[in-house]
């Protein structure tokens, strides 16, 4: 395809990727029935995926049960920055420097997905999405629309195009922001993705690169809640720039 053109997904390669976010949510592993399912396939096709992931150590076999296997983890070591490293006490300093939770998130296709959250959070339907790492819009999240702003511009184009077929309000609207996200390095949602939550996000870096958001949340309550989260990000930009000086 062009540098502009739409990404088209590819039946075999949507197979295995929810074969191995099945077997990955499944601490027990998963029986290739239950594979099936979830996928939409036949059991004899769905056999063959499981015996090549089997085979390049994507999957484990046990009992006939599979599980994620470390061909992933070995990837994300050659590739050494795919994923922002922050441990979970980082991430609770981090909240208590800021006020409010913080979600580290990545960007996965065209969605937000959280990695881990710090501190307490006081929006409890929140919990689940960082804790059990749900997918969000990328355009209906701060952490998503400041990711998306600084992807690869060709890569970024090929993602807008693709978003417009189902999102073009959301798409003009990010595009008129898209300047502002990149030079203030900052992104917001206020009631996007959830009408009572407001939400901003700063980058995480490795060197020059991007590799994650940290999305800080809170409850919506007014212009008030705009303030204390502007607040709460230049005390964690200032805390993160001391640390690496």
């Amino acid at each position: 395809m062009s540098g502009h053109g739409r990404r088209q997904h590819h039946r075999t390669v949507d197979r295995v990727a929810w074969v191995l976010e099945a077997a990955a949510r499944a601490p027990g592993g998963v029986t290739v029935a239950e594979l099936a399912r979830t996928v939409g396939a036949p059991a004899s096709s769905v056999q063959d995926l499981v015996n090549g992931l089997v085979a390049t150590g994507f999957l484990l076999e046990q009992h006939r049960r599979f599980r994620l296997g470390p061909a992933p983890h070995v990837l994300n070591l050659i590739a050494g920055r795919v994923v922002p490293r922050i441990s979970q006490a980082e991430l609770d300093e981090l909240s208590r420097v800021a006020g409010t939770p913080v979600l580290l998130t990545v960007r996965v296709g065209l969605d937000a997905v959280y990695l881990a959250r710090g501190g307490e959070d006081h929006i409890p339907r929140l919990v689940p999405l960082a804790d059990q790492h749900l997918a969000r819009p990328l355009l209906r999240t701060a952490a998503g629309r400041l990711l998306l702003a600084f992807t690869d511009e060709v890569e970024r184009r090929g993602l807008l195009d693709e978003l417009a077929g189902h999102d073009p309000e959301a798409v003009a609207e990010f595009r008129r922001a898209l300047p502002s996200i990149r030079s203030s390095r900052i992104s917001r949602s206020e009631g996007l993705a959830d009408p009572e939550v407001s939400a901003l996000a700063i980058p995480v870096t490795d060197g020059p690169v991007v590799t994650g958001a940290l999305a800080l949340m809170h409850r919506r309550s007014g212009r008030s809640e705009r303030l204390c989260l502007d607040r709460a990000a230049s005390r964690l930009v200032a805390h993160l720039q001391e640390k690496r000086a």
